[in-house]
């Protein structure tokens, strides 16, 4: 049911940016130089077509609304707030602890939150994952990155 009324309404915004196109054409549109009176309306009836075209594509794929529905349903909301805490943890400790501490951290934090690999592998990633984006940033781009307390 929600699906037929978002074609309707659909249909009914594309009408009206029809009509405010036809309309602002006909004041005279000008050019993005020199603007005449019915610029802004017939850029606006655009977007509001655009918009319409979208809901009403949208509202034909009601499948793939219910599959994007489905997905949220298996979301592990607890993970999802772990990580969300241990970025906001990472961003205190970062200049008192420096790049490469924290990213490590950060990264062996995250790689054992997301799967439940051996521990060393978990490990080996964390510390490549930190060397890598460290020799990239702060040795390749020149990124100025925070010391900490071990001074690199």
């Amino acid at each position: 049911m929600i699906t037929d009324r978002d074609q309707l309404s659909s249909l009914f915004w594309l009408a009206i940016s029809i009509f405010v196109c036809v309309e602002s054409i006909q004041i005279h549109v000008g050019t993005f130089r020199s603007p005449g009176p019915g610029f802004l309306p017939f850029w606006s009836g655009i977007a509001l077509g655009a918009l319409a075209m979208i809901l009403a594509v949208t509202s034909f794929l009601k499948k793939e609304r219910e599959k994007i529905t489905e997905q949220w349903i298996d979301v592990k909301w607890s993970k999802v707030i772990l990580m969300l805490a241990s970025l906001f943890v990472y961003s205190i400790l970062l200049t008192r602890l420096g790049y490469l501490i924290t990213t490590f951290g950060l990264m062996l934090f995250l790689f054992s939150l997301t799967e439940r690999p051996r521990m060393w592998s978990c490990v080996g990633s964390a510390i490549l994952t930190s060397l890598v984006t460290y020799l990239i940033f702060y040795i390749w781009l020149g990124v100025e990155l925070p010391k900490g307390i071990l001074g690199f």
